[in-house]
């Protein structure tokens, strides 16, 4: 999306170099005018929509441009074994296909979370950059949540413990994550509530963005074949953390 590039070139010219500074656009509002989500204000991110609506599309621009000032990590295990399915991007710090690498994956972040914390109390400062120096905030995506994360009739024999170990590190690493500059991007085409993202944990923590299904759009706009022939629009709604009103988006 060239958005996002129009964001980074923006944060240049203004010089932040900061990354608790840096935001990221998820699109456009009214008027053109970027929607942004900051890692450092925003809480973490709970993406959301059928299949078709954008999510994939959204995720990959998000950790094309996180990469360049952030370490991220992603898991994907409806991605395949080529660079142009799933959420895949050149410079992610590790990526994980399947639920076992997913907690793997997430043991590795909770040591350097852990890590963090550790060095934090030792300099007496209260939060990761303000460290003498400072590591790079990390942004973990996880792709399909309910998939990666909720043992329930469809997952296979086996996925149950890796799951349980997945969710564990999960509650852990958001009881510091402002400590440690970790920020979670979760991703399902479940409901919140279906998910398996447990609100207790991370529902009063998310920033929101309910993306709308694009085959309603063809069904309702594209039945002729001259408005087929246009790719549909990518609009949601976002919700940032503490905000008492929702903004419509568009992501394309």
């Amino acid at each position: 999306m060239s958005i996002f590039r129009q964001l980074r070139a923006t944060a240049s010219r203004q010089d932040i170099s900061v990354p608790r500074e840096l935001g990221f656009a998820l699109g456009t509002e009214q008027y053109e005018v970027p929607v942004i989500f900051r890692p450092a204000t925003d809480g973490h991110l709970c993406l959301t929509g059928r299949p078709g609506s954008g999510k994939t599309v959204l995720l990959r621009a998000l950790a094309e441009e996180a990469v360049q000032v952030m370490d991220v990590h992603i898991a994907d295990a409806w991605a395949g074994h080529s660079q142009a399915d799933g959420v895949r991007v050149d410079g992610a710090a590790s990526f994980a296909s399947t639920v076992e690498g997913c907690a793997e994956m997430l043991e590795a972040v909770l040591a350097e979370v852990r890590r963090r914390v550790k060095q934090c109390a030792l300099e007496g400062v209260s939060a990761f950059d303000d460290l003498a120096y400072p590591p790079r905030r990390i942004l973990v995506i996880l792709d399909d949540t309910r998939h990666l994360l909720v043992e329930d009739e469809y997952s296979p024999a086996g996925d149950g413990r890796p799951k349980a170990r997945s969710v564990e590190c999960i509650r852990e690493i958001v009881t510091c994550a402002r400590l440690a500059g970790i920020t979670f991007v979760f991703s399902s085409q479940w409901a919140l509530d279906q998910s398996g993202i447990s609100y207790d944990v991370l529902g009063a923590l998310c920033s929101r963005l309910e993306l709308e299904s694009t085959p309603s759009w063809y069904y309702t706009l594209g039945m002729d074949d001259s408005t087929r022939s246009q790719p549909p629009p990518r609009t949601g709604i976002y919700t940032s953390l503490g905000a008492f009103a929702s903004t419509a988006v568009e992501i394309e």
